[in-house]
């Protein structure tokens, strides 16, 4: 068995160096609801919640954190080339549009609409997890996180859906 997220994290703090171990991964680990909490409660070990005062940068490397590891699971089993795009699409959405002329210019369509529709799936499979999480502060960071990806799918259905049809028409 892999190492667990949380136990990666505690090793590797830095938001940067965790999600270049946890990209590493290619998405073999498990992020059930159980895996999501122990992830949390490593997080809120080196970043403990304050009810006053709040540190809004460390809420944000909360959502950071979740994202990065709710991509790459949800990222799992696609081709290489497609997860570069999806990575580079959720990391700078106001580029989608670009991101994806190059992409239709050098790739395969088909293979990035079935890829799309893979990933929508395995995003709601981990919000599914999500909500089994129990209210409070680590179940938070985790919606937090996956509703970026959430607003970012939905720019990309938007922009394949037009980018599905204009190939149609050619």
């Amino acid at each position: 068995m892999s190492i667990s997220l949380a136990d990666l994290f505690r090793q590797n703090s830095d938001l940067e160096v965790f999600c270049q171990e946890v990209r590493k991964l290619g998405g073999d680990f498990d992020l059930d609801s159980r895996q999501m909490e122990a992830l949390g409660q490593a997080y809120f070990e080196l970043h403990p919640e304050k009810f006053v005062k709040r540190d809004l940068d460390e809420v944000r490397l909360g959502y950071q954190l979740a994202r990065c590891c709710l991509l790459e699971k949800a990222l799992a089993g696609l081709p290489a080339a497609v997860k570069d795009f999806f990575r580079r699409a959720f990391d700078q959405p106001e580029s989608i549009a670009g991101l994806l002329d190059d992409y239709q210019r050098s790739g395969d369509l088909p293979l990035l609409v079935s890829s799309f529709s893979r990933l929508q799936a395995s995003l709601d499979e981990l919000k599914a997890a999500i909500d089994e999480l129990p209210k409070g502060m680590i179940k938070e960071r985790f919606l937090g996180g996956i509703s970026t990806l959430y607003n970012t799918r939905y720019l990309l259905s938007i922009f394949i859906s037009r980018l599905n049809l204009n190939s149609l028409q050619d």
